[in-house]
């Protein structure tokens, strides 16, 4: 039997009491251009429990690991210096800091609480039900199976102690909105995205639920507003 591969990252939990961890935060936010002025609201929320955001790390099991850093940090030099792993919790729980060094490369978070829903369908803790938001990957390092990797490692957190989830859901942009040339045309963009985040999503095993029409509005330069559908989608995982 061959040996099972290394993973390609590590998740390493964001420090809310950081201004270096929330400041690297917010840039990643402004860099995936969505949430940034959200940034403020997660600290408290991640002090609490109800979400458990970490960082994405690479693992020396990525040979061309320098490689990747550099393409990182080039495209991103505001992201050059590395953080350290501070944090003294996750998801409410107290934990032990390694002091490591890591330059994150994108960030996740498994939610055990949400604030724009109470919808139990979307997370409830007590019978296993959690939902996976904030996922982000350096746009210098998509498709190279970093995105893999890091829900491989998140479904494997989710599913050990203590949590031993059962469900996860999460929320994305419904493939009619992501291919909508009119809207993709309207916002300036200059194609429509090579990966359908819902066809992603399927691919893992995640079937759609449910549908939020008009869940997110983007304007365009003139002040139209375009609004875009989202798929809410579950997994059985445990």
């Amino acid at each position: 039997m061959s040996p099972t591969p290394k993973p390609l990252v590590i998740l390493i939990p964001w420090d809310p009491e950081s201004p270096e961890h929330r400041e690297r935060m917010y840039q990643q936010r402004v860099a995936c251009g969505w949430n940034q002025q959200a940034v403020g609201g997660w600290r408290e929320a991640q002090l609490k429990g109800k979400m458990a955001l970490q960082w994405v790390a690479l693992t020396d099991a990525n040979e061309d690991k320098k490689a990747k850093l550099a393409a990182h940090t080039s495209k991103y030099p505001a992201e050059l210096l590395p953080i350290t792993d501070t944090a003294l919790q996750l998801q409410g729980k107290p934990r032990t800091p390694t002091h490591v060094s890591f330059i994150p490369v994108g960030h996740i978070s498994l939610d055990s609480a949400l604030d724009y829903s109470t919808d139990p369908r979307l997370v409830d803790a007590s019978n296993g039900v959690y939902h996976i938001s904030s996922f982000y990957v350096s746009r210098a390092l998509q498709s190279g199976g970093l995105g893999r990797a890091t829900m491989d490692c998140l479904e494997d957190m989710a599913t050990a102690e203590p949590l031993c989830a059962k469900v996860l859901t999460l929320r994305t942009m419904a493939k009619s909105s992501s291919l909508d040339e009119k809207r993709i045309k309207a916002l300036g963009k200059p194609s429509a995205p090579k990966v359908v985040n819902q066809d992603w999503y399927t691919r893992r095993g995640y079937e759609i639920f449910d549908y939020i029409e008009r869940c997110w509005h983007d304007t365009d330069k003139d002040g139209k507003e375009w609004p875009a559908t989202a798929v809410l989608m579950r997994r059985p995982i445990g």
